[in-house]
């Protein structure tokens, strides 16, 4: 269910069907906390190992202790670990990367860094840790030695490359490549998207703005629930799926406004996820500023590769609002600026308007996120760390 587990499986099946033998070592626990899955399984030729960790929740203390968890158990399952060439680490836990170089880097092999969070960074820009105190140096030090020595870190684009780069140094490759959308319904395919909008209580006179996937702290969702409350019974749709600490702001804003087009949607399973990503008609997106170069909100290139528009709302320098404008796929909307998303919002709610810039968006995710092509990039920068380029 989480994006970076899904990633990450994309990239294990490229790297199997290269040839390799890969092992994913991650949590037994599921992403939602609600159950636990088998200690050990293949899936699609990849070795997936489940490690035990506490599953207190996903929130201050409680998280806390299930990441610490996960990094005992990961230090206890390298001992059952046989040779290897390369260990990749992405970012949750935090800091996972630099338990994997103390413990399994004493076995030799190369070591690369999937960067999908910046820490300590993120810590700062949520406010848990002051970005001038002394312990927010000593994590950025760690972030220093746990990036120390590795051959190659990866970032998911040029604005969090540049953020990354303070913190790698020696002859460390750096590089960036945007993760992928997955095809689903074709975007002018009515008949395969009845189903999913019917389920979700969409007709077909709707204008559907869906905001799908985590509703974090790095994100913003006033500027929409503004907009929803300007334009009332009469506007469009406004439908909010997935998770997050900011899912209590439309729940919220639900309670007090009873008879609004707005929607809290759950989760639904990955099968099911393409077809309502291509039932709506337009997808949002934003970022807080603070947060440009330290996450890279996947939702764009979900909803580019279903061929529909992005309203992007945040600050101007960073990679979503690069690409909304690039591409001509969207509306890019300043942050607090409620009345340019209303403007924006007016032109959605046209159909031949959406159809246009979808259009774009497509194309433009077919040259830059692509999966197939995404995914044997970054497996030939990790055949490189092993054989040298």
């Amino acid at each position: 269910m989480a994006p970076t587990g899904q990633y990450l499986h994309d990239l294990a099946r490229c790297l199997v069907a290269r040839g390799h033998e890969v092992t994913v070592l991650c949590s037994r626990r599921s992403y939602d906390g609600g159950g636990e899955y088998p200690r050990e399984s293949m899936v699609d030729g990849v070795r997936v190992r489940r490690l035990r960790a506490f599953g207190f929740g996903r929130r201050g203390p409680a998280r806390a202790a299930d990441y610490l968890s996960f990094h005992v158990a990961l230090g206890l399952e390298a001992r059952r670990l046989g040779p290897f060439d390369l260990t990749l680490s992405l970012t949750t836990p935090p800091y996972v990367g630099w338990t994997v170089s103390r413990v399994l880097g004493r076995r030799g092999g190369a070591r690369a860094h999937w960067v999908m969070d910046l820490y300590p960074d993120v810590l700062a820009a949520y406010g848990s840790v002051p970005s001038r105190g002394g312990t927010y140096r000593a994590l950025q030090a760690l972030t220093r030695r746990q990036f120390a020595g590795a051959a190659l870190v990866l970032a998911l684009g040029p604005h969090m490359r540049e953020r990354v780069s303070r913190y790698v140094s020696g002859a460390t490759r750096l590089e960036w490549v945007p993760l992928w959308g997955t095809p689903g319904a074709s975007p002018t395919d009515r008949s395969k998207t009845r189903a999913p909008r019917e389920r979700d209580g969409w007709t077909n006179d709707d204008c559907v703005l869906l905001y799908s996937g985590n509703m974090g702290l790095g994100h913003r969702l006033e500027e929409f629930l503004a907009a929803a409350r300007e334009l009332g019974a009469g506007g469009p749709v406004w439908a909010f799926a997935g998770g997050g600490r900011r899912l209590d702001e439309v729940v919220s804003y639900l309670a007090a406004n009873p008879t609004a087009r707005v929607q809290v949607l759950a989760y639904v399973p990955q099968a099911e996820l393409e077809a309502r990503l291509a039932a709506a008609d337009v997808h949002l997106v934003s970022l807080r500023s603070g947060w440009e170069g330290l996450i890279v909100p996947s939702k764009l290139q979900a909803a580019f590769t279903s061929g529909r528009p992005v309203v992007f709302v945040g600050p101007p320098e960073n990679e979503a609002s690069d690409w909304v404008v690039d591409s001509g796929g969207g509306w890019r909307v300043g942050e607090g600026d409620v009345q340019s998303l209303l403007a924006a919002v007016g032109e959605a709610r046209d159909a031949a308007e959406r159809a246009r810039r979808g259009a774009a968006a497509l194309a433009y995710a077919r040259r830059h996120f692509d999966r197939a092509t995404n995914t044997e990039r970054i497996a030939r920068l990790l055949e490189d760390t092993v054989s040298g380029p």
